[in-house]
């Protein structure tokens, strides 16, 4: 039986989307390999630490081509995990308080996907 803090909030897709990490130090270029509305999976060069508060830019496209006219959609998250994998890192990073612009950007992306099913 599962419990209720193993339960995830919002439903996750496996995706491969552009992510630009930024930290005080550094713009770290990622690859998100899970999405939801609450946050999302990376696959990235380096280690963050847990806790961590960064700054994120998602390049939301569709079939792998991304619309120009679309900017990115920018967030703050939270590194909540970070564990090495076969060739980096991985981490799931928490949206900290996204604009309601921002959110309803990735709302309407996720809605798209979600029928695509």
């Amino acid at each position: 039986m599962t419990s209720p803090s193993n339960r995830r909030q919002h439903p996750r897709f496996a995706i491969s989307l552009s992510v630009e990490i930024y930290t005080a130090e550094d713009a770290i270029p990622a690859i998100a390999k899970n999405l939801s509305q609450g946050g999302l999976g990376v696959s990235l060069g380096t280690s963050l630490p847990k806790g961590q508060q960064v700054g994120l830019s998602l390049f939301l496209c569709e079939d792998g081509i991304e619309d120009e006219r679309s900017a990115p959609a920018n967030m703050r998250g939270e590194i909540c995990w970070c564990t090495a994998e076969a060739g980096g890192f991985a981490a799931g990073i928490r949206f900290l308080e996204p604009k309601p612009e921002h959110l309803a950007q990735l709302q309407a992306f996720l809605q798209r996907l979600t029928q695509q099913r």
